[in-house]
């Protein structure tokens, strides 16, 4: 009899140590998840190591797909400096802009080797580049389009994310002002800008 006990208290300890792998297993978070990313209502998260958009609904994964991120490259003019980058950590959908315009920036004509207009110059309207939809994250920060449809999946972008035109419409249909976008790293990339010195970043 003592005997059975012990087989039995052995088989209690065993399916304890299960349970608890079981348990620990289930804790994980999805992939494109972060743990700091709520587990209810919709949200949108980037993971900009691997270039990737994922929408959930309640913890659970709708879609995914490629998206293209800031190349985290650095562009000089003079005094001034631009640090290509996608900012990490919370945002919420600000905004939702239907045919959006590309109001260029300084650093677009450097880029292209231009004189820099005046602010109002019609110069810096620029349509049909951000596609048909964007998601406005505040910060100079959108979820939108492109006419570069090479682009995605890559680290490419000044800053924003690019995303292909059926994600795209799923995030503008699922998402209202107020939708959480978590924009995180699943691997941490080598540092770039950090040790330069840079004093004047526009981003």
């Amino acid at each position: 009899m003592a005997r059975v006990v012990v087989l039995n208290l052995r088989s209690l300890a065993v399916a304890a140590i299960c349970a608890a792998t079981v348990c620990a297993g289930a804790q994980e978070s999805p992939v494109g998840l972060p743990a700091e990313a709520s587990r209810t209502g919709t949200v949108i998260t980037i993971d900009v190591s691997t270039n990737k958009a994922f929408l959930f609904r309640d913890g659970q994964l709708i879609r995914s797909s490629a998206a293209a991120t800031g190349s985290d490259k650095v562009l000089r003019k003079g005094r001034r400096v631009w640090w290509f980058r996608t900012p990490r950590g919370r945002h919420q959908v600000v905004r939702k802009i239907v045919d959006p315009v590309w109001n260029k920036p300084d650093w677009a004509f450097v880029e292209e080797g231009k004189a820099i207009p005046p602010a109002d110059s019609p110069l810096r309207q620029e349509k049909g580049t951000m596609g048909k939809y964007a998601l406005d994250l505040g910060e100079r920060v959108m979820i939108h389009g492109t006419n570069d449809p090479k682009s995605i999946g890559r680290s490419v972008s000044h800053g924003c994310i690019r995303l292909p035109n059926d994600m795209l419409r799923l995030l503008w249909k699922e998402a209202g002002v107020g939708t959480e976008v978590y924009i995180f790293e699943s691997k941490a990339r080598e540092p770039q800008v950090a040790e330069r010195g840079l004093n004047d970043l526009e981003m």
